[in-house]
């Protein structure tokens, strides 16, 4: 069996990054299972910083230029670091993160890109979310 081999593989992955944890995302898409599915966003300063990643085929990757991307604050001619990343969280949060826990489904998530303000205030919206998934009802009453 391959290193790949898991008994019970996750059902979906999120991993997103900056290029100071290439080297940690780059390790978590060796030990995947190659049934997994999700996406990576890696986001840096331009296309001269990506890199060839290999990744189970239903893991997408995603290299987030912030040299293309314009910011959202004024003063800056292209996006701050943290920021495309963020947005790319946000925006995958809203898709596929569900609004209650599903017993039968997991996700693996991995959050990099530390020293962002943008990815801290993520966070604590992040963790808000999380808790309310893994928040379990109240069934003592029903065991007596």
């Amino acid at each position: 069996m391959g290193s790949r081999h898991r008994k019970r593989p996750a059902d979906r992955v999120f991993i997103a990054g900056d290029l100071a944890d290439l080297a940690a995302i780059q390790h978590t898409l060796a030990v995947l299972p190659d049934d997994a599915y999700g996406q990576v966003f890696i986001e840096v300063l331009d296309e001269r910083d990506e890199v060839a990643l290999v990744a189970p085929p239903r893991v997408t990757v995603t290299w987030l230029a912030r040299a293309t991307r314009p910011s959202a604050m004024s003063a800056l001619t292209f996006a701050a670091h943290g920021e495309a990343l963020a947005t790319a969280i946000a925006g995958w949060v809203g898709e596929w993160m569900p609004a209650a826990a599903d017993p039968g489904e997991s996700t693996v998530m991995w959050i990099g890109c530390a020293g962002s303000a943008h990815i801290a205030a993520l966070y604590d919206v992040l963790q808000a979310r999380l808790a309310g998934l893994n928040t379990l009802p109240d069934l003592s009453h029903h065991l007596s």
